[in-house]
Parts: C-alpha cells; sequence; structure tokens
C-alpha cells in the first residue's frame, strides 16, 4: 500500500492517501464505528462490489459481489444499503435499492427504484426509518430526491425535475433534507422538509458540487469537481451549519465523490476518478463558528469599509500566512508576514464588496481565525 502526506501550504492539514490496486471506481464510504471497519462501494465496468477496510484503509476483502455500478452507501439497523443501478444515467437500465445484513452477509432488499433511465447516487437516511437516495435520472434536468420507508417498503417522491442531485444529507439539527443541484457552472445546495413541500434555496457555488455531509456537531463538508469540470486538483470545503461561510480545507482531489467521518475524526473522501481514499484529520482544522470570536487575533475596526488593522501579539514562527476568504471560499487576499509586521498590519480592503469574510492566520501549524464584517 502506498501511503503519502500531503501538507496543503495554507492549511498545514494533514491528508493521507491511500491507492489500492482491488479499488477501482470507489463511490461511496461508510464507517461502522462497533464493526471498527468502513464499508466502500467500488465498481469497474459494471462489476460492482462492496469492499470491507480496516481503520487504515487497507482492504480486507470483498463483503459483497455482484452488483453493477454501485451509488451510495448508508447504514441503517445493521442493514448496509446500496444503490444498484444496472446502467450509467441514459443507458435504459434500471436500478435497485439493495439492503445487506451486515452480520451475515446475505441479501435481505432488492427494491426495484425505477426500470429505466435513472441512476442512484449518493443517499442518506434519518432516526425514523427512512432512507433518502438522491437520484440523477439521466443526468439531466430529470433528477430526483427519493424517499423510502423501510418499514413500508414504500417510495416517495420529494423533489423532481431537477439537474443532477448528486449529494444528499439529512440534517439532524434543523430537521430537513439537504440536496445538490449541480451544474459544472453552477451549483446550489437546497433544502425541503422530510415530508416534502417548498424547496428553499441555501447556498450556491460557482463551480459543481457532488457531495455534502453533516457531521455529528452541525458541521458541513463539500466535495467539489470544481469550476467547469477541469479535473484532477478538485477541493473538499468546510461549512458552518449556517452556511454563512466556508473555506477549503483540502485540494488536489480527483472527482472527489462519497465521504464519511470516521474513526478517529478522519475525513474519508472517495477520488472517484482515481483508485484512492483521502483521510483528512479534522481535529487540525477544529474551529467552530462559536469560537471565531476568541482566537487570538483583533481586527479593527470591525466592521470595516476602506482598511482594516490585524493585532497579533503572541507569534510563534518567523513567518506568518494571512488569508481573506469570502463565504464561498474563494481567496480574496493573501500575504506572508514576518513576526515583525503581523502586528498591526494595515490591510486595504476596499476592493471587497459589502459582506463577511473570514481572516485566515497560519501560525506554524496553529490556525487562527476571526471574522470580518466589510459595509
Amino acid at each position: 500500500m502506498k501511503k503519502q502526506i500531503i501538507f496543503p501550504f495554507f492549511l498545514f492539514l494533514q491528508v493521507l492517501i491511500f491507492a489500492q490496486g482491488t479499488i477501482n471506481v470507489p463511490v461511496d464510504i461508510v464507517y461502522h464505528p462497533s464493526m471498527q471497519c468502513y464499508f466502500l462501494s467500488n465498481s469497474i465496468d459494471g462489476n460492482g462490489n462492496i469492499l470491507k477496510l480496516d481503520l487504515e484503509g487497507n482492504v480486507d476483502g470483498i463483503f459483497y459481489s455482484g452488483l453493477h455500478y454501485p451509488g451510495g452507501l448508508c447504514i441503517v439497523d445493521d442493514i448496509l444499503y446500496v444503490g444498484d443501478n444496472y446502467g450509467k444515467w441514459n443507458d435504459g437500465m434500471p436500478s435497485y435499492l439493495v439492503g445487506i445484513n451486515l452480520s451475515s452477509g446475505q441479501q435481505v432488499l432488492n427494491f426495484l427504484v425505477a426500470s429505466t433511465s435513472t441512476y442512484i447516487d449518493l443517499m442518506t437516511s434519518d432516526s425514523s426509518g427512512n432512507i433518502y437516495m438522491a437520484n440523477s435520472g439521466t443526468g439531466n434536468e430529470d433528477g430526483k430526491v427519493q424517499k423510502y420507508n423501510i418499514a413500508s417498503q414504500t417510495m416517495t417522491d420529494l423533489v423532481t425535475q431537477t439537474f443532477r442531485p448528486n449529494g444528499v444529507c439529512y440534517d439532524y439539527i434543523d430537521d430537513r433534507i439537504i440536496f445538490i443541484e449541480s451544474t459544472p457552472a453552477l451549483s446550489f445546495l437546497k433544502s425541503i422538509s422530510p415530508d416534502g413541500g417548498e424547496v428553499t434555496k441555501i447556498f450556491y457555488m460557482n463551480q459543481r458540487i457532488n457531495s455534502v455531509i453533516m457531521h455529528d456537531n452541525g458541521e458541513f463538508y463539500l466535495a467539489s469537481w470544481g469550476p467547469n469540470d477541469v479535473w484532477g486538483d478538485e477541493a473538499v470545503y468546510k461549512a458552518n451549519h449556517s452556511l454563512t461561510w466556508n473555506t477549503v480545507i483540502s485540494t488536489g482531489h480527483n472527482r472527489p465523490l462519497g465521504m464519511c467521518v470516521g474513526a478517529d475524526n478522519y475525513l474519508v473522501v472517495c477520488n472517484w476518478g482515481e483508485a484512492s481514499l483521502s483521510f483528512i484529520n479534522l481535529d487540525l482544522f477544529g474551529i467552530n463558528e462559536s469560537n471565531l470570536a476568541e482566537n487570538g487575533i483583533n481586527l479593527f475596526p470591525n466592521p470595516a469599509n476602506s482598511e482594516v488593522t490585524i493585532d497579533l501579539k503572541n507569534i510563534n514562527t518567523e513567518m506568518v500566512e494571512v488569508f481573506i476568504l469570502d463565504v464561498l471560499g474563494n481567496e480574496v487576499y493573501h500575504e506572508r508576514l514576518s513576526r515583525s509586521e503581523i502586528s498591526g498590519r494595515k490591510i486595504n480592503i476596499d476592493h471587497l464588496t459589502a459582506g463577511t469574510y473570514i481572516v485566515n492566520l497560519i501560525d506554524g501549524q496553529v490556525i487562527l481565525r476571526q471574522k470580518l464584517i466589510v459595509n
């Protein structure tokens, strides 16, 4: 197994890349705490399987075979659910929701989702026995978000006629389903009640978003395929629960798709464009929105309109990286300053539009953040 440690210069986050000969096209991954292992949906040329991995990403073996183009995964009551697609988008082939007992490895469900022109992407579940699937249809504007009730074995369309809803997650804090509407140049996160009703637009990026998951602490993680699907150096983002800001936590991915938060608070990302997984240590990026205002940076004036001064007295290293990001995670300012330059540094911000920004200071391996309001 090849292991590589990557430190993106602007975040100093530890990312471990695992390449496996038996991992062909990793689509989605889930973590089982009591079994202390991961399950990965994996395929090549229509021959799909579920791999079982240990905590370091090593393949223990094939847990379940006989699938085709397996999509999203979720676990409910020790049943592993997976979307089994006989074709890709416009192949005119059926898709099934398959359930596999984790104790016996036996199939316990094979539910026909659609008989033609469909593709089950990623999925999620709530605490009430429901599974929510992102169904991309033919890959055009016929996508759906579908709800499957395990007890009654019934399917309901929550959202129809949406474009490529690749990812979906259940927000247990606000009791809502968040799903993606994705195009190469512009993507939205939208929400709907688990019971259906009005769709609300809550977030957008000027690039393709391919998956979204929610951490137990309420924060969101998003995987992007970059602007206009220029593949090979895509990013993973972290966003606060209200989705008012986000920031890049990892780059260098190749078409990142399914994700999960696994053992030791690592975010595991499937790199669909290559046979690899990324393990990102979230503890190295553990600044929550609640402590943004008290982590060592003083900005004044704040709000500001033309110039802001940084006051940072306790410096650990000789050089400090200063970044300002907008709420979409786009870098709008970057400067590398010495220890003597940082305290009392005045930054010209008159080119920034009114809104909320995040100032990131990288002092060695310490990340300090502060919210900046520009008016």
